[in-house]
């Protein structure tokens, strides 16, 4: 059949088709570090924690209840997430080294984006350790890590008084100031005032933010400490160390208890004060992260931003006997894992699929439609996102040294013995092994069904032998 005149005349005056469709505009990425943080925050269970702007996350997105660090200390914690490399595959495990002296053309998630068409930026504490200046070495505007001195002091404008500090052990301060007198604040301002410069622009964004608290000192405004009442602040559990544990799992708590030389005993006052003060800092640090939620709904940014909150490392407070961080417990190694990414998966959704830290870099180029650089140790977890109940990885590995932490060069820089702890469904089995000839010196074996409290070391028994073996050989298998 021939075509009609009105349908050649209807097919000419048709608009021309596209060449090519338009490609969806790709995400923005906001990635929040907060220093220390554990998992002592609402929508992770704890009971009085006030952290309503990371529950407002947590419902908008999946909430990683079995997410571990893979060093719990800052500098190769961070090191580690931001290449997607484990420590032992980039040879940093202390703060002797930081990422660029051993890799100098190490790319991180910000400069692989920036790679890649986005505008990186980094403000605050994101990559390096407590102290150490190191920055990106390049992102689209120079890193910035503000704060300077008031990382431990309260900033005060000219010639304004310093309000009494109503608390009384020397690592906390509960003084009746402004939140503009903090170091934290800045950097949240910084990022609010960036991210309305970069909703004006047509590229999308990765915005990196580094929030110090609830790091120590506990300094942080009286309407902060006001939010709890101390008796209502949840008793040590476990208090003691696990029975037949070895001393090697232990160290010196400095962080808290200062150098061995001048260690101080905590009261029991002062241990109240210390758990107060530390969940004064975590709801500081949920307001600052609060202000820059807000302002990407603001900016209507929030409909194509993939939001991501951690904590670098877990910490103690008490449990097993430990003050501070460095250790292979649960309490260290577990860390706070939140993923917002809109269109994918179900608000609100939990997940205890095992993650890591290091599959962050993955799943968010996965996310973006990017490809990802090679060696990275890390696995995406889309797929967890998309359906909670999925797993993409059976086991998870968190490793720390003795000594607990040493800084300087020559043989001081390596460390005597190192710690490795193994996560499956079930069991957390530690390793301790000469950090020469790799001998075993010590193990743990910690039952996750019945004992998550990690309050009886089985390692010995006859049970642990039949379970161990495997354990191990599975663990060869992720140490490089």
């Amino acid at each position: 059949m021939k075509p009609t005149l009105a349908f050649l005349v209807t097919l000419l005056l048709a608009p021309a088709a596209p060449l090519h469709a338009a490609e969806p505009a790709r995400p923005n990425v906001l990635f929040v570090v907060f220093d220390d943080l554990n998992n002592r925050i609402g929508c992770y269970g704890d009971p009085v924690a006030k952290s309503p702007n990371l529950d407002r996350l947590a419902a908008r997105g999946t909430v990683f209840t079995r997410a571990y660090c893979q060093q719990p200390i800052c500098g190769p914690s961070r090191a580690s997430f931001m290449s997607g490399r484990r420590p032992d595959s980039l040879g940093i495990t202390s703060m002797t080294k930081y990422l660029y002296d051993l890799h100098p053309d190490a790319v991180t998630i910000p400069q692989w984006f920036m790679q890649h068409g986005y505008t990186s930026m980094s403000i605050g504490k994101v990559l390096g350790g407590y102290g150490n200046p190191e920055h990106f070495k390049k992102l689209s505007v120079p890193d910035r890590r503000t704060g300077g001195k008031t990382k431990d002091e309260f900033a005060l404008p000219k010639g304004a008084a310093l309000p009494p500090n109503l608390a009384k052990d020397p690592l906390c301060e509960n003084r009746d100031v402004p939140d503009e007198a903090c170091f934290d604040t800045v950097s949240a301002n910084l990022a609010i005032t960036e991210l309305r410069a970069l909703a004006k622009k047509p590229e999308p964004f990765f915005l990196a933010l580094g929030l110090f608290k609830p790091h120590t000192p506990y300094k942080v405004p009286k309407r902060y400490w006001d939010l709890y009442r101390r008796e209502d602040i949840p008793a040590i559990e476990p208090a003691a160390r696990p029975r037949n544990a070895p001393d090697i799992a232990f160290h010196a708590n400095h962080e808290i208890l200062g150098e061995p030389s001048a260690r101080r005993l905590l009261d029991e006052e002062a241990r109240r004060e210390i758990r107060h003060g530390y969940y004064a800092a975590m709801s500081f640090a949920d307001a600052q992260f609060g202000r820059v939620l807000d302002a990407l709904d603001e900016l209507k940014l929030a409909d194509n931003t993939i939001v991501v909150i951690i904590g670098d490392n877990g910490f103690h407070l008490g449990e097993h006997d430990v003050w501070g961080k460095m250790t292979l417990f649960g309490w260290d190694a577990r860390v706070p894992l939140i993923i917002s990414a809109p269109g994918i998966g179900k608000g609100g959704a939990k997940t205890s699929a095992i993650s890591e830290l290091i599959d962050i870099f993955p799943t968010l180029t996965d996310l973006s439609g990017l490809p990802s650089p090679p060696q990275l140790d890390g696995t995406s977890l889309v797929p967890v996102l998309k359906d909670a109940s999925t797993t993409v990885k059976t086991a998870a590995l968190t490793q720390h040294p003795r000594p607990a932490l040493y800084w300087g060069g020559g043989p001081q820089s390596l460390p005597q013995v190192m710690g490795y702890a193994f996560w499956t469904d079930r069991w957390s089995y530690h390793e301790w092994r000469d950090f020469k000839t790799g001998h075993i010196v010590g193990q743990e074996l910690y039952d996750q069904q019945t004992d998550p409290l990690e309050t009886v070391n089985q390692a010995g028994t006859v049970d642990a032998a039949a379970v161990i073996p495997a354990l191990s050989e599975q663990l060869d298998a992720l140490v490089k």
